[in-house]
């Protein structure tokens, strides 16, 4: 099989969906079942105008070109007049239509319009979880039977790591020996916010010894978030990494003491995946797609228990059994997740499409 895919969110600084579409590609290429041709546009970031054009020019244009047997986006819409060529798109959440106030004229008309007819012109879609299934047929009006259910994995570097490794990266930070640890771009959907006020709670009210560590890309959401630390006196305790080399995540999470990701809304969530199969303790929200991701192996609290999440965090401190129990469980959890299982069933998908 020649396997045609949009890569653009490989280029550049890559997030969830651009090592999605990596490790995807290696661990498919692997099986010897099939080959990809890689279509990017030559810019590292797109803005949605530059998007829409790229997918329903370039890549189409590309994808007729070197003549594939499919096409697969595995993120975003894909072209909206595919013309005869096969198609099958990875959504990974549908956040902008769950939180359109958050974007602004253009990037709501795409998707609100542009994208729900595009991804519904594909032959078949592939949901990160049941959660993101569920959302599909709620909001699209996709038929179930058109729609695979593929859980996502994380990188095997992520895994319990030697302590001279850490010291480089806790150093190359500034990092104390205690701390909490968030992962994810700053926006209002993260709940950051939420978690500073559980945070300031925790070490005023009941001296807690944690810092709180908050890595990813400073969005739009990330003044509002500074601004209410330094509001509630804790800016000495909190510190904002922004984005971080990919090589010093897995060092950041086996120092961390605990992860905590009380998010509203995830299609997958990988940074709680990255923590579990990391040793790392995990406590996270209960909504979305994250109880799939964690199962047991962690403490999950409605995000807006605020009061919830402290106590949580006083609770963690205090007993020792519980910090090397949730770690394990982690570990052992994260084990159901794997990029081989990811290939094997998106390669069924494949097959699927070229019998039609």
């Amino acid at each position: 099989m020649r396997i045609g895919i949009d890569a653009q969110s490989a280029a550049g600084k890559s997030t969830g969906i651009g090592f999605y579409t990596r490790n995807l590609i290696n661990y498919i290429e692997k099986t010897g079942e099939a080959s990809f041709e890689r279509f990017v546009s030559g810019k590292d970031d797109l803005n949605t105008i530059e998007r829409i054009k790229w997918e329903n020019s370039g890549l189409l244009r590309s994808a007729r070109k070197d003549k594939i047997d499919l096409l697969h986006v595995p993120g975003f819409a894909g072209p909206m007049f595919k013309r005869g060529i096969k198609t099958v798109t990875t959504v990974h959440d549908l956040i902008g239509m769950i939180y359109p106030e958050n974007l602004g004229r253009v990037s709501r008309f795409y998707w609100q319009k542009w994208l729900p007819t595009c991804v519904k012109n594909s032959d078949i879609i592939i949901a990160d979880s049941e959660n993101t299934k569920n959302d599909i047929i709620r909001l699209l009006g996709v038929p179930e039977e058109k729609i695979c259910v593929i859980l996502l994995a994380v990188d095997d570097k992520f895994r319990p790591l030697e302590t001279a490794t850490l010291d480089i990266v806790r150093k190359k930070y500034g990092l104390s020996d205690k701390f909490m640890l968030n992962v994810g771009t700053i926006e209002p959907r993260k709940n950051i916010s939420g978690l500073v006020e559980a945070f300031t709670s925790y070490i005023k009210d009941y001296s807690g010894e944690m810092d709180l560590v908050l890595v990813g890309k400073k969005d739009w959401g990330y003044r509002q978030v500074k601004r209410r630390v330094e509001e509630l006196g804790v800016a000495d305790r909190v510190v904002f990494t922004d984005y971080v080399d990919d090589d010093d995540l897995p060092a950041l999470y086996n120092l961390a003491k605990l992860f905590v990701y009380p998010s509203f809304y995830e299609g997958f969530g990988l940074p709680v995946l990255e923590a579990l199969s990391s040793g790392c303790p995990v406590i996270a929200s209960n909504v979305s797609s994250i109880p799939e991701i964690v199962g047991e192996a962690g403490i999950l609290l409605a995000p807006d228990d605020t009061e919830g999440l402290t106590n949580s965090f006083k609770k963690f401190d205090e007993n020792r059994s519980m910090q090397l129990e949730l770690s394990d469980m982690g570990i052992e959890r994260s084990k159901k997740f794997s990029w081989q299982r990811t290939a094997e069933e998106t390669l069924d998908v494949y097959r699927k499409i070229l019998k039609k």
